[in-house]
C-alpha cells in the first residue's frame, strides 16, 4: 500500500525535533508494509527530495530566493502568522506549492493522509474526489473551532474528509460538537519510542552537564506562547530555593524573551536554555530530571508527557485538553490549572519535598505509558487505510 502523507511539520534532518511524530508514524507503518511518500515544506538549504530513516520525503518551495520562507517551521505556522507580515503575505503561495506537490504525489498512491487541519483542505483539493482523504488533528488546530472564519472553514474541511482522527478523547468530543459525524472520526494515539526508560540520574547529569546535587525541573518543546512558560519562570521564583535547576529544552521565538524575564526575576543561574537538541538525546535529558513540567494553556495529547512517563519521570502539568488522559492526578502525576503561578509552585514544592510520593507517580506512569507504542499505532491507522480503501471499492 502506498500512501501520500501531507503535512506542514516534518524534521529536517536526523534528529530534528519539529513533526517527529509523523516521522514516527511513517517508519512504523513502513514495518507493516504501508509505504508513506511525505509532502512538507521546504525551508533553507534543503534537499527538495530525500529518504530520511527510509520516508520518502518530497519538500515543497513556496517563496523564491527560499531563504525569504516564513511560514512554516520556527515557532510553528500559527505563531508565525501571528508575529510576522511576511509570513501572513505567503500564505496563498505556500497553499498554491503545497496543492502543487500534492497533486503530483496523489497521482502514485491510494490513499492521502493529512495531518493538521489545513493539510486537509490541500489533501481534498489535490484528490478531488479520486480517493480517500484521512485527516489527522493534534491539538491546535481543533482550538481554532471557536468562532469566525477559519472556524467556518475548519468545519467545512472537517466534514469533507472520509475519516478524521483525533489524538485524545478530548479532540474527538470537539470534533463531534462541531458537527463530524461520529461515524466518521476515530482516536488514535500516539505511541512513544522504546528509547524511553529509566536511567542512571548521576551519569545522564554528567553526561549534559547538569549539577549533581540540584533539583532538576525539565520542560521540552517548541518557546511559544501556548507553551506557558513565563508561568513556569513565576513559579520556580516564588518557590525561592536556590537548590531548583529549571531546564528548557527546545528552540523557538520566545526564547530572547524568557531570557530577558529570567534575568528579570533573579534566576540567571537556575534556568539553562540548551535550545534545540536531537531527539536521540532527549532521553538522557528525561533520565536526569527529577520532574517535567508541562505548564501549557492548550495541549493535544502531549507526548513529551507520555515519553517522560515511559521515562521513570513524574510530570507536573496543566488540566488542559488530553493531558488528563495522560495524567491522572494524584495517580501517574500531578494537575494544575494553567495561567496560575501559584498553584504550579506549590505541586513542585509537593514532590520536591516527598521523594517517595515522586517516585510512587513516576512508576505509575511508566507503567500506563507502556501500553502506547508506535507500532500500536501503525497498525491501527493501517486498518483505517484497509477500512476507508475497503468502503470505496
Amino acid at each position: 500500500m502506498k500512501v501520500c502523507v501531507l503535512t506542514t511539520g516534518f524534521p529536517r534532518f536526523g534528529g530534528d525535533l519539529f513533526g517527529g511524530f509523523v516521522l514516527d508514524l511513517c517508519r512504523h507503518l513502513l514495518a507493516e508494509g504501508v509505504e508513506s511518500q511525505v509532502v512538507a515544506p521546504h525551508q533553507g538549504e534543503l534537499p527538495r527530495r530525500e529518504v530520511l530513516e527510509g520516508v520518502e520525503v518530497h519538500r515543497f518551495t513556496y517563496i523564491l530566493p527560499a531563504s525569504w520562507q516564513r511560514l512554516a517551521y520556527g515557532g510553528g505556522i500559527p505563531t508565525n502568522l501571528k508575529q510576522s507580515w511576511a509570513a501572513r503575505l505567503q500564505v496563498p503561495f505556500f497553499l498554491a506549492g503545497f496543492w502543487w506537490r500534492a497533486w503530483q504525489c496523489s497521482r502514485r498512491v491510494a490513499l492521502i493522509h493529512c495531518h493538521w487541519t489545513i493539510c486537509g483542505l490541500v489533501g481534498y483539493l489535490a484528490a478531488r474526489g479520486s480517493k480517500p482523504v484521512v485527516l489527522s488533528v493534534r491539538g491546535s488546530d481543533i482550538n481554532l473551532l471557536e468562532g469566525g472564519w477559519v472556524g467556518r472553514i475548519n468545519r467545512w474541511i472537517y466534514r469533507r474528509m472520509d475519516l478524521v482522527l483525533g489524538v485524545s478523547q478530548d479532540v474527538a468530543a470537539k470534533l463531534e460538537r462541531a458537527g463530524v459525524p461520529a461515524a466518521k472520526i476515530r482516536v488514535v494515539y500516539n505511541g512513544v519510542d522504546s528509547r524511553f526508560r529509566p536511567g542512571d540520574q548521576r551519569s545522564a547529569r554528567a553526561r549534559l552537564g547538569l549539577p549533581p546535587g540540584a533539583f532538576v525541573l525539565l520542560f521540552v518543546g517548541l518557546l511559544v506562547p501556548v507553551k506557558g512558560l513565563e508561568v513556569l519562570l513565576e513559579a520556580v521564583s516564588a518557590l525561592a530555593d536556590p537548590q531548583v535547576c529549571c531546564v528548557l529544552v527546545g528552540a523557538g521565538p520566545l526564547r530572547e524573551t524568557l531570557q530577558a524575564r529570567a534575568g528579570g526575576l533573579g534566576l540567571e543561574a537556575q534556568v539553562v536554555f540548551s535550545g534545540a537538541r536531537p531527539t536521540a538525546e532527549i532521553p538522557q535529558w528525561m533520565q536526569a530530571a527529577d520532574l517535567l513540567v508541562l505548564p501549557s494553556f492548550s495541549e493535544g495529547r502531549p507526548n513529551v508527557v507520555l515519553e517522560a512517563q515511559a521515562s521513570g519521570l513524574a510530570v507536573v502539568a496543566t488540566r488542559v485538553g488530553g493531558t488528563p488522559e495522560l495524567v491522572e492526578d494524584g495517580v501517574s502525576g500531578l494537575l494544575v490549572d494553567s495561567g496560575d503561578p501559584g498553584q504550579l509552585a506549590r505541586a513542585i514544592t509537593r514532590l520536591r519535598q516527598d521523594g517517595a510520593e515522586r517516585q510512587r507517580l513516576g512508576e505509575e506512569g511508566r507503567r500506563r505509558a507502556s501500553s502506547f507504542t508506535w507500532q500500536a499505532s501503525a497498525r491501527q491507522v493501517k486498518g483505517l487505510y484497509e477500512q476507508v480503501l475497503g468502503g470505496r471499492g
